[in-house]
């Protein structure tokens, strides 16, 4: 049976969702929802990144060529991050991440039927594109129908997106095994456009839209439904509409995230953010060399090892959830980047000599520990960072600083093992991780703790109780 609650102003519905703990099917489903669009990107990825050996040899593409299409699909996601948080404040969360999934379906279709190099740049920018759509808008909206004790589930966006990653290598897997030959590329990209338009119609037809961006937003019949179907609570609201408690002024959002209360949060979670992404592919690039050694020469042989490496991601993406909880999120963090620091270095300086076993066992370690700790922590420290009206906000300044960080990485890392060699290139990329600990070091704000963001004062009144 649904509680009938009166709802006066933004606080009251603030307090509801940071007060009522759910653990209803509906609200995994809203979890699992909500991340699909962060986990797509990551199927992509997978698709392109494993579809771009034939994709190489149809097209006749060269190595310049296949460096572009990450470039532009990184600087595309880096021009919408700019537009993500104003786009999730004006319109919502949900018909954000809906438009996203679309345009990212369009993309992979003009990637799938791309007759050469501009086409295919083409479909990747318009891919990027989607992605900076989505990913300041997915992590606003689960961030703020999180109720306070749950938010670290936040951290699972991780085991999400390797989970992603593997079924996205078992799909190109299997095309590869159905002898199409070199449009194994074309055929994969055309299965992750049709997931992405059923992900797409999944989130319009299952994900009602923020409580809390409804009650700032004047929507009172859908805060209404929203909270009847997540909460099972009936709310009665004011004839003239909920009193807005915090003003929502778009003129002094982008000050804002840099005011006295919130200045230190916003650039801690963006420099990690930064550092998280550059950190990343000092590994990532050095994971195909690996495979071909552990697994063989064969295009089916490098993908089972990418297979191999990522089922460690998942593991640590399902072990940061329990992680962050135990210990919290800034602490995950730090041990994380310190592990990931040492395994670098261990890479680096150790290239020539490292036996088998530690060949294998030393990046997957990287990616556990990256998964449970750093690579976890810092969208989901992000998406905490910041009251309801400048949530939008802060999610486009996170994107923004992934995009700068996986650009970075991207293009210094190839341009230094190829200057310097790979060794020398891994040991110097260990920098990031160690500023990683030294910024954990010195910031001591935790997102998962209870005045993590302030709290609103006035709670619920249920029609008949006395105040």
């Amino acid at each position: 049976m649904n509680s009938v609650v009166q709802v006066n102003d933004t606080a009251e519905v603030d307090a509801i969702v940071d007060e009522t703990d759910i653990r209803t099917t509906r609200h995994r489903s809203l979890l699992v929802l909500g991340l699909a669009g962060i986990a797509f990107e990551a199927f992509n990825l997978a698709v392109l990144s494993s579809g771009t050996s034939p994709m190489t040899g149809q097209l006749g593409l060269s190595a310049n060529q296949v460096g572009l299409v990450s470039a532009y699909g990184y600087a595309a996601t880096l021009v919408t991050a700019f537009t993500c948080g104003l786009l999730a404040d004006r319109w919502g969360r949900v018909p954000l991440m809906v438009v996203a999934k679309f345009v990212t379906c369009v993309a992979l279709l003009v990637m799938a039927t791309a007759p050469g190099f501009g086409q295919l740049v083409l479909g990747r920018c318009l891919g990027g594109a989607g992605f900076g759509l989505d990913l300041g808008a997915a992590m606003a909206y689960l961030a703020e129908y999180l109720p306070r004790k749950r938010r670290h589930l936040l951290n699972f966006w991780q085991a999400q997106w390797f989970l992603s990653t593997v079924i996205a290598i078992v799909v190109v897997l299997g095309l590869y095994h159905l002898d199409i030959g070199l449009s194994v590329w074309r055929w994969a990209m055309a299965a992750a456009g049709a997931l992405a338009l059923i992900v797409a119609f999944g989130q319009w037809a299952v994900l009602p839209e923020s409580p809390k961006w409804l009650a700032r937003a004047g929507k009172s019949a859908q805060l209404r439904r929203s909270l009847r179907v997540v909460y099972r609570i009936d709310a009665t609201l004011p004839p003239e509409g909920l009193r807005v408690v915090r003003a929502d002024t778009p003129a002094v959002r982008w000050r804002a995230l840099f005011a006295a209360g919130l200045r230190s949060r916003t650039l801690f979670v963006n420099l990690l953010i930064m550092l998280v992404a550059i950190t990343y592919y000092a590994v990532a690039y050095y994971l195909p060399v690996i495979g071909v050694v552990l697994f063989g020469r064969g295009y089916g042989q490098s993908l089972l090892g990418s297979i191999v490496f990522n089922l460690f991601g998942i593991v640590g993406g399902v072990c940061s959830v329990w992680i962050g909880r135990r210990f919290g999120a800034r602490s995950a963090a730090l041990w994380g980047f310190l592990a990931a620091a040492a395994m670098l270095l261990v890479l680096g300086l150790l290239f020539h000599s490292l036996p088998v076993v530690l060949m294998f066992a030393v990046p997957a370690l990287f990616i556990f520990c990256y998964a449970a700790g750093p690579g976890t922590a810092s969208l989901t420290m992000a998406a905490m960072a910041y009251p309801s009206e400048l949530r939008g906000r802060g999610g486009q300044l996170s994107a923004v600083a992934q995009s700068l960080g996986g650009a970075v990485g991207l293009y210094l890392f190839p341009t230094l093992a190829d200057a310097i060699g790979v060794p020398t290139t891994i040991t110097i990329f260990a920098a990031a991780p160690l500023l990683g600990v030294l910024l954990c070091a010195i910031v001591r704000w935790e997102p998962f703790a209870v005045d993590a963001v302030p709290a609103p004062v006035a709670r619920p009144n249920l029609i008949g109780e006395k105040r």
